[in-house]
C-alpha cells in the first residue's frame, strides 16, 4: 500500500464506521487507485488520479438488487459547487495529500444530506 493509498483510508474511515460502508475494495491502475465503498443505499467511490495528481469522488445509488445504477455523479456536482481542482502536474505531494483530506472531509460534511435526498438527486 503507497502513502496516499494509507492518506485515503484513514481519511475515508468515517464511512465503515459510521455509516456502515464496507470496507473498500482497492484497484490499482498505472495512473490512478481507486477505492470503492458500498453499502445498502449507496457506492462512493474515491479515485486518487495521478496524472492529474487530484482526488474524485463519484457516487452512485445502490438499486434493489444490490447492483450500482449505471450513472454515476461526482461528489460537486451532487452538492452543485464548483469542482476543486489540482494545478495537475504542477501539484506537489504535500497538495495532493492535502487534497485527499479535503475531499474527505467535504464528502462528511454532505453526507447525510446526500443519503436523505438520494432518491432526488440519482433519478
Amino acid at each position: 500500500m503507497n502513502l496516499f493509498s494509507s492518506i485515503t483510508e484513514e481519511s475515508f474511515n468515517y464511512l465503515i464506521h459510521d455509516y456502515g460502508f464496507s470496507e473498500p475494495i482497492d484497484t490499482d491502475g498505472s495512473w490512478k487507485t481507486t477505492f470503492l465503498y458500498t453499502n445498502d443505499q449507496l457506492a462512493i467511490e474515491i479515485e486518487l488520479n495521478y496524472r492529474d495528481m487530484d482526488t474524485f469522488i463519484f457516487m452512485k445509488k445502490m438499486s434493489e438488487d444490490q447492483e450500482c445504477d449505471v450513472s454515476r455523479m461526482q461528489l460537486e456536482e451532487i452538492i452543485n459547487i464548483e469542482p476543486i481542482k489540482s494545478k495537475g502536474d504542477q501539484t506537489t505531494i504535500e497538495e495532493f495529500e492535502k487534497g485527499i483530506v479535503e475531499k474527505a472531509t467535504l464528502l462528511k460534511t454532505h453526507l447525510n444530506q446526500i443519503i436523505n435526498k438520494k432518491e432526488r438527486i440519482f433519478s
